[in-house]
């Protein structure tokens, strides 16, 4: 669509932060449809963007956060750690959700990496340098930072916040907000800020000062006033300074989005079919309305055809180019992860072999601009304008699901697992455009993101384009592959996808009582933590309830209140608000207890027996393959790589993952592989050593560190040397290593500066990789496995000082990553040929199956061949356990 002729008011909306207000504005209500499928988040959402749809000048877009860490959770592990727990019915809803925006043709953005608030920072940058008015709808106040110009936020009852507003109510400007949330944190999302300094305290500095530079300069010289204040911030200097990193929203991430144009043509079938299945009746009434008005002259947006009515429910035309004489076109089957039927329901089935309708590609879009194209990012180098399709292709592809059994595909492995379970035979995955993109860069992690970025076309609702796109991709993207990275799609990841969809077809024995018997028993646990909790407040009130808690903790109980909370100001219930109070009272330990194993129950006790597929009695999960940056593998649906096993009921919850009868399980751990690795590619001799003659690694750092003997290392000091093994790679800081162990910080900080000195090599390395990723653009791994970090060049020092983080760590993590994939790619076959198969890969983990009379011979198989998968200067080694549940097999 071309650019609208006028300003465009570009509405941008958070996502998540929209669907959390529309669930609890129910206040306790539900609608849902005749299945059972709760609908009222879906509800109000969709009420609240046809409110803005209503505007024929509003252009709107809809962000969410990834499903995947961003950035801020590597700087920080405890990064919005306070939150509360989500719903259990919630995700389902924003996924509906998701749907929904999409089907309307509404442009939704996530961008692997960053949160949606980055994503509203970058496009509002983007829209006003246009000259387009913004208004952001979110809850969250950090995007006051944002406000300048016509940048606006619209709060809950839509009222406009600026500048002005800003001042008022919070006595600073919208320059000073991000110092203003760096002194006084924010306890939602586990920043810190400087304890003991409130709202009205940091305003007044920061009237007094002008900025957070100069009151931290004032009160390290000890001038700053009052007293009171400098003491509070010296004590908190690290913290106040982390949380100005965490606070600074990102503005300048390379996204491709033309502004002030009007709706995308979406998908009117699909839109359709998800009203009547979530029994939407009153919001199709809205769209069919909302039509009416386009067509009495208020059409959305502009662009070609701004005259004629806006439908959403009827299909839009397409153009496409005449195919040649002579050329045949879409016989790739393609389909994303979603595993729905859309695909079968738009193919023919031809005998043995399915096909889809011959189509050929839409015509390619027009270059995009500067840095928004193909090329190198982060390198600060013009990138290469994107080739427009020339012609088709003209191959035909056929998927042959009896005789050839393989199929090609844009995400081969899902579409492999869909037709299999389903009878169609033992069909395996073949090449795979998305993996293929995926290895070229990280951040391409669909094939929206992969059609757009390699042949600059938008990817189609429909199958048989999909498919058509689906081909040129597999035409074009081999020759972009360098010869480490065809290593990689050929020995690694096209032959994993083929182990991943038999591990997914195959899925896990549950014992299902069990896991019902330990949630009886862990609720009456929790009910007996109530009782202890109503003693010790002296009278029954509702735990659950935050405000009443409030009430009891601070107000009843006298105990000392933490931070505030984001949106209300209320004080603070969360684990992190608590935890800090642990010793404080005895009721603290109990609540903790309490919230510990009502999550637990919530997430996997009673949700884990009822997802077991009543046909194959096995829990199944997916495998997502082209998902991480660093090349990890992730779970989903549901994610069985976060079970717990620090808590005691955590581990207690794996004795109900079973073997089948007359089977094994085998656990086989890749022991401190990551810091093995460190050793290796850091090239520190001592710590080389310490592998080599099978020292106790942290007992060894710990003796080497603080120079005193082996034997006389206490168990704190092992504890520190053990944190800072860990840690390293992630940026550790003083004042965290102070916070984890106790310690002042001027120990943890000698602590850190002692590491580095005893192990040379680890800085040595450190900087040499930041060098390497500021000159290419990219860090890699030991296999040649790319993430581009074009933060490292960012004039933006705290999304810097991120990027340098992620670089550092990458390599080794990802290095890893790759060792357990080839290790899973080689034993394979030799697993098949004793009988065994694999069920889960758990990070540094594999779960295999075997049968009772070769389980110690399959154990010493995986062993040898998981220790052999790469030799490095130092040993790799894995730890094995055999037994009838995967607890006993630890």
């Amino acid at each position: 669509m071309t650019a609208s002729a006028t300003p465009t008011t570009i509405v941008l909306i958070d996502g998540h932060a929209l669907a959390f207000r529309s669930y609890f504005s129910m206040q306790g209500k539900t609608f849902s449809n005749a299945g059972g499928e709760n609908t009222h988040a879906v509800h109000i959402f969709m009420k609240t963007l046809v409110r803005f749809l209503k505007v024929p000048t509003n252009q709107v877009i809809v962000l969410f956060d990834p499903p995947v860490k961003t950035f801020r959770h590597e700087q920080f592990d405890g990064y919005k750690a306070g939150r509360a727990d989500i719903p259990a019915d919630l995700p389902g809803q924003i996924n509906r959700i998701r749907e929904l925006v999409d089907a309307m043709g509404i442009p939704r953005l996530e961008v692997p990496g960053y949160e949606a608030d980055d994503v509203v920072g970058t496009l509002s940058v983007m829209a006003a340098g246009q000259g387009h008015p913004v208004r952001i709808l979110t809850s969250d106040r950090d995007s006051y930072q944002l406000l300048h110009g016509d940048i606006r936020v619209i709060s809950s009852d839509f009222a406009l916040i600026g500048p002005d507003e800003v001042r008022e109510k919070y006595g600073v400007s919208v320059e000073q907000w991000v110092d203003y949330r760096s002194l006084t944190g924010d306890s939602s999302d586990n920043i810190p800020g400087a304890k003991g300094i409130g709202p009205k305290t940091a305003a007044k500095l920061l009237q007094d000062y002008g900025t957070l530079d100069t009151i931290l300069e004032k009160a390290q010289d000890g001038t700053l006033e009052p007293k009171s204040a400098r003491e509070k911030i010296v004590a908190s200097l690290d913290n106040v300074k982390f949380s100005r990193q965490l606070s600074c929203i990102v503005t300048d991430l390379p996204l491709s989005v033309e502004l002030g144009v009007g709706r995308m043509p979406g998908d009117p079938a699909r839109l359709d079919a998800l009203l009547t299945e979530l029994e939407l009746g009153s919001l199709r009434r809205d769209l069919l309305a909302l039509e009416g008005g386009a067509a009495k002259g208020t059409a959305i947006g502009t662009g070609p055809g701004a005259d004629a009515p806006a439908s959403f429910l009827t299909p839009p035309q397409a153009e496409w180019r005449t195919p040649g004489e002579g050329e045949v076109w879409g016989y790739v089957l393609s389909r994303e992860d979603d595993l729905t039927a859309e695909l079968l329901d738009a193919a023919t089935f031809d005998g043995e072999v399915v096909r889809v309708a011959p189509v050929t590609l839409p015509q390619a879009k027009e270059a995009a601009p500067e840095g928004l194209g193909l090329g190198t990012p982060g390198t600060g180098k013009a990138p290469k304008t994107p080739r427009a399709p020339k012609a088709p292709v003209g191959h035909v592809e056929e998927a042959e699901f009896i005789g050839q059994r393989e199929v090609k595909a844009a995400g081969a492995k899902a579409l492999a697992t869909h037709l299999n379970v389903r009878g169609l035979g033992q069909i395996v995955p073949g090449d795979d455009p998305l993996l293929m993109a995926y290895l070229l860069d990280p951040a391409t992690t669909s094939m929206t993101l992969a059609s757009e970025k390699f042949l600059n076309v938008a990817w189609p609702d429909d199958a048989a384009t999909r498919a058509a796109i689906t081909a040129e991709l597999l035409h074009r993207l081999p020759a972009e592959l360098d010869d480490a990275r065809k290593r990689l799609y050929n020995d690694i990841e096209r032959p994993l996808a083929k182990v991943l969809a038999r591990m997914e077809v195959r899925g896990i024995r549950l014992d299902s009582e069990y896991l019902r018997g330990l949630g009886l028993a862990t609720g009456a646990r929790i009910q007996a933590l109530e009782q202890e909790i109503y003693a010790h407040a002296g009278h029954e009130f509702s735990v659950s309830s935050r405000d009443q808690l409030e009430k009891v903790l601070y107000d009843e109980l006298g105990l000392a209140s933490g931070k505030k909370t984001k949106l209300t100001g209320k004080r603070s219930t969360a684990v992190s608000a608590l935890e800090p109070l642990r010793n404080e009272h005895p009721i603290i330990p109990v609540l903790l207890e309490y919230r510990e194993l009502s999550k637990l129950k919530g997430t996997y006790l009673d949700p884990l027996p009822a997802l077991v597929n009543p046909r194959t009695g096995r829990l199944h999960t997916t495998f997502a393959q082209a998902s991480v940056a660093t090349g990890r593998l992730s779970s989903l649906n549901p994610n069985l790589q976060n079970i717990p096993i620090r808590s005691a009921v955590g581990r207690e919850l794996r004795k109900g993952f079973i073997a089948d009868p007359g089977f094994q399980l085998i656990s086989a751990d890749y022991s401190q592989i990551e810091l093995r690795l460190l050793a290796h590619i850091a090239d520190d001799e001592l710590m080389q050593q310490a592998f080599v003659s099978g020292a106790d690694i942290h007992r060894r750092t710990a003796s080497q560190v603080l120079g005193v003997m082996e034997d006389l290392v206490t168990v704190e000091q092992r504890r520190a040397a053990k944190t800072v093994n860990f840690g390293v790679l992630y940026g550790m800081s003083a004042h965290r290593l102070s916070n984890d162990l106790g310690i002042p910080y001027a120990d943890a900080s000698g602590f850190i500066d002692r590491y580095f000195a005893t192990y040379p090599g680890i800085r040595g390395y450190i900087d040499r990789t930041l060098a390497f990723g500021r000159e290419h653009g990219y860090v890699e791994t030991l296999f040649g496995r790319r993430r581009y970090v074009p933060e490292l060049s960012s004039s933006n020092r705290n999304v810097r000082e991120a990027g340098e983080r992620v670089a550092y760590n990458m390599p080794i993590q990802g290095t890893a990553a790759d060792i357990i994939k080839l290790a899973m790619v080689r034993l394979d076959q030799p697993l098949e040929e004793l009988g065994a198969r694999m069920l889960l890969q758990v990070h540094d983990e594999l779960l295999v199956e075997a049968p009772e009379d070769r389980a110690e011979e399959v154990a010493a198989l995986v062993q040898t061949m998981m220790q052999d998968a790469m030799t490095l200067k130092v040993p790799l080694n894995v730890e094995v356990g055999v037994g009838p549940n995967w607890f006993d097999t630890k």
